[in-house]
């Protein structure tokens, strides 16, 4: 007489069909965020051949797309033909074209053995544009930006009391993280920051100092230029960010003084 018992039988793995939606769309939040189009992934306009050029028009986008999260989307259309000589149109583009003779150097460096490289790392670390209310800082750092990304160096711009502010609990924009956000600007080769210490109190919280400092001295560190627009003297700055972070924006930096009336010309009263 056998005990043996008949073997249980296992339910087959369910074969029904699961829905991609989920991932798919994370995907594309993704690419959307960092300026791709995931709609037009098909269309060979969108893809050409040429890589350079590809990588160039993804450039373009985020340049773009820096600009409108800033609320600066119509300064896209300035160049440094657009200039005029109070706003320094060819030391913006020798800045640049540095940047970019540096940037492609190093790029070639980087296909060698690590102990046979020669890394080089921008004369000009900051770049400041200083200047009144109108005096058109703001216009030149956008057409320098897009000179940039017609030199193949990734730009983007950010004003200091907004990109302070995306740094709070769930301030950030189009669903970023706060470290996305952090390494979105800390990373690119060119940074644009507008109006620095603008309408801040001449003391800074710990969260604008320690903000201010971990993003310039990560730029610093990675051989990054900064082009910082601002309306105050160097002693104002110093009374908002301290004399050691004021110190570090000063070190090694150009000042470009704009001065003039003011381009807006408002109405008076």
């Amino acid at each position: 007489m056998s005990l043996a018992l008949p073997a249980p039988v296992l339910p087959s793995p369910s074969r029904e069909p699961m829905l991609a939606a989920g991932p798919i769309d994370k995907i594309a939040a993704i690419l959307r965020q960092r300026g791709l189009d995931p709609a037009k992934a098909a269309m060979t306009q969108d893809r050409p051949d040429n890589t350079e050029a590809y990588q160039q028009q993804v450039f373009r986008e985020a340049w773009v797309n820096s600009l409108r999260l800033s609320g600066h989307a119509d300064y896209a259309r300035y160049t440094l033909d657009s200039l005029d000589e109070h706003q320094y149109p060819e030391h913006l583009r020798k800045f640049v074209g540095q940047l970019a003779a540096t940037r492609r150097h190093n790029r070639e460096q980087a296909k060698l053995p690590a102990e046979d490289r020669h890394e080089l790392r921008p004369n000009i670390r900051h770049l400041i544009a200083a200047g009144g209310v109108g005096a058109g800082k703001t216009v030149a750092a956008a057409a320098a930006g897009a000179f940039a990304v017609e030199c193949g160096l990734m730009a983007r711009f950010v004003s200091h009391s907004m990109y302070l502010a995306w740094l709070r609990p769930d301030s950030a924009p189009a669903g970023l993280t706060v470290t996305q956000v952090r390494e979105r600007y800390e990373r690119c080769d060119l940074l644009i920051v507008d109006d620095l210490c603008n309408e801040m109190d001449e003391y800074a919280t710990n969260h604008v100092r320690t903000h201010t400092s971990n993003l310039i001295t990560a730029r610093i560190n990675s051989g990054r230029a900064t082009l910082f627009t601002t309306n105050l003297n160097f002693g104002q700055v110093e009374a908002v960010l301290g004399e050691r972070l004021a110190s570090r924006v000063g070190n090694r930096a150009t000042v470009l003084r704009m001065v003039g009336d003011d381009r807006r010309k408002p109405q008076r009263w």
